[in-house]
């Protein structure tokens, strides 16, 4: 124990003069993004916001539908503007679902799984 203090080193480095945070600190890690996990994180994402897009829209097709109001005419302004309101949520909902699923597909890995890529053995 009284050999210790000797072996360690004190010396200590001051920063740059007038360095503050560097700019390299606020660069984002292209390497990560471009590796598997950062492919399947950004993947994820994209997964979700794609899902909750989907939600959003099918409460805005709710709500515009239910807007319309029964009494007015067919070919009045607001009975046309509320129909095209919620038919354009109507294409947007089922748009953004099928980009969900094709989302959830790629990163569940369609058609592949441990078991029948492990029985193959890597000569498929």
């Amino acid at each position: 124990m009284a050999e210790f203090p000797s072996k360690v080193s004190t010396r200590t480095s001051s920063p740059a003069q007038g360095a503050g945070a560097s700019v390299s600190a606020l660069r984002p890690d292209l390497g990560f993004v471009r590796s598997r996990l950062g492919a399947l994180m950004l993947l994820q994402l994209l997964m979700i916001f794609n899902i909750s897009a989907t939600v959003l829209y099918i409460t805005a097709f709710i709500a515009c539908s239910a807007a319309v109001d029964l009494t007015s005419l067919r070919g009045t302004r607001p009975y046309n503007q509320r129909a095209a309101a919620s038919f354009f949520a109507c294409l947007v909902m089922i748009a953004y679902g099928v980009s969900a699923f094709f989302s959830y597909q790629a990163w569940r890995g369609v058609g592949s799984n441990a078991a029948t890529s492990q029985m193959a053995g890597g000569y498929a």
